[in-house]
């Protein structure tokens, strides 16, 4: 066999080898993937649960004690305590004052 072929043939066997390789990888990451995705939904799911808690129970707390509009009740709360019931609120909020206290 020619020197050529020997190395056409060392070039085939190489990329078989990571073509292979390639696959091997890219099967695992798109596993990895999909594995976060159902978290990433099942998380959703309690947080969505979390807002229907939260929502009912203000709304029974207000009519247990006769308290009457839950919006300022649920404002009050907010200013009050400086934390918002809807996470992505309180999430920039937060971002916003570590973003203060670096500027500090």
């Amino acid at each position: 066999m020619s020197d050529i072929a020997n190395l056409h043939n060392e070039v085939e066997q190489i990329k078989a080898k990571y073509k292979k390789k390639e696959f091997d990888i890219e099967w695992k990451y798109k596993s990895k993937i999909k594995s976060l995705e159902k978290e990433n939904n099942h998380l959703h799911k309690i947080i969505d649960k979390c807002y229907e808690t939260i929502d009912k129970f203000i709304h029974w707390i207000c009519k247990k004690f006769d308290m009457g509009a839950e919006d300022n009740l649920i404002r009050d709360f907010q200013k009050e305590t400086n934390t918002f019931l809807d996470a992505e609120k309180q999430l920039k909020h937060g971002e916003r004052e570590k973003e203060w206290d670096l500027e500090r």
